[in-house]
């Protein structure tokens, strides 16, 4: 049965009705989902992609999102975000031109847009609200978020060309963290609307929606793979937090930790084959990475401290993740496969939560 789903007391099948006991009604069912082809997005050249860090810092002594190219004092910052207000969850654009961000420089939290050597920043929303969570689509243009305009979580699309804002969710439920397939036809996204959490994906052309996790767990954080395979999320179905794989094609998903601490901050390589991810076992944090095709982890990580938020350069060789190992959270670069650990940056500060080469990720959402 799916992650979560109890066949001694409901129908675990490919159409399920699920009812949460404190609410009067029954929510009614969506489909399955069906096998649907999703096209991958060509892994970036390591020899010529832009191999540029975004993350968050205190060393303005507030959050900004700053930009450092190689390795702090050889190598260039740059302030992003350029404010005395909190800003956060970096999302840049495929053609690393844009990074969209959301900042509290208004008193509630908006979107902003701004070029990736933070010359210039646009105010995207405009609301009493918030509007949080952005990821910037394959075409560079589309802007995928989450708002609580409506009295609850909704999803919208934001153009950035034209301006024009889109409700995708238009229900009383809340849907959250959303995340774009690599052929940006789809979005995977979180719902409340059982009672528990769930994985939809919907089509943003037709507005088709598809249950891929049904049941009584937390099913959260969805991740397209960048070759359109897979679905990575998190599920406390075995009691805690694990990571899954749902394979699109065969609609089976593989848990791939197990143990009894919560795995968090999952990260797919830009090819789509390995994941890189925190987990806590025997009482310390650290990093590791798991290769798909010969169904093997790699611990990358042994500091005796937290070592987490792991991301992957653009070329797929190596993880950057943060660690305290220097007193202060900094950046830290490993091989995926583990071996020398070294700084990326040096910054007395808090330097934490870096976005190397993806669109958008679990580890630059800081949670």
């Amino acid at each position: 049965p799916p992650p979560g789903c109890d066949p001694d007391v409901q129908d675990c099948g490919p159409v399920v009705r699920v009812c949460d006991p404190t609410k009067e009604e029954c929510t009614e069912p969506l489909p399955a989902l069906p096998e649907i082809t999703v096209a991958a997005v060509t892994p970036p050249d390591p020899a010529t992609c832009p191999n540029w860090i975004a993350f968050h810092t205190f060393r303005d002594n507030n959050l900004e999102i700053y930009r450092l190219d190689g390795v702090e004092g050889t190598g260039t910052l740059y302030n992003l975000s350029n404010s005395s207000a909190s800003d956060s969850r970096p999302s840049r654009s495929s053609d690393d031109q844009w990074v969209v961000f959301q900042s509290e420089r208004n008193g509630n939290v908006e979107l902003y847009l701004t070029d990736s050597e933070g010359k210039s920043q646009k105010r995207l929303t405009n609301t009493s609200a918030n509007n949080i969570n952005p990821m910037f689509g394959p075409d560079d243009n589309l802007v995928v978020y989450q708002s609580d305009r409506n009295g609850s979580w909704d999803i919208f699309l934001y153009n950035v060309a034209t301006g024009e804002e889109t409700q995708i969710t238009d229900e009383r439920f809340n849907e959250i963290n959303p995340f774009w397939s690599p052929d940006g036809k789809w979005i995977a996204y979180q719902t409340d609307r059982y009672g528990n959490q769930d994985i939809i994906v919907q089509n943003i052309e037709t507005a088709e929606r598809y249950q891929v996790t049904v049941g009584l767990s937390t099913d959260a954080f969805p991740l397209w793979s960048p070759n359109g395979k897979n679905l990575a999320f998190l599920s406390d179905a075995s009691g805690v937090m694990n990571l899954y794989v749902y394979d699109l094609s065969t609609r089976n998903a593989k848990q791939i930790t197990t143990g009894t601490n919560v795995t968090g901050n999952p990260s797919w390589s830009p090819d789509g084959s390995r994941l890189a991810y925190q987990d806590e076992r025997e009482g310390n944090l650290d990093v590791y990475t798991y290769d798909l095709a010969g169904s093997k982890e790699y611990r990358l990580t042994e500091y005796e401290g937290p070592d987490s938020a792991p991301t992957w350069d653009c070329g797929g060789a190596n993880v950057s993740f943060t660690s305290t190992r220097d007193g202060n959270p900094n950046l830290f670069q490993v091989p995926w496969t583990g071996g020398d650990q070294s700084n990326l940056t040096t910054n007395p500060s808090t330097d934490k939560w870096s976005e190397w080469s993806p669109s958008k990720e679990a580890a630059s959402r800081g949670h």
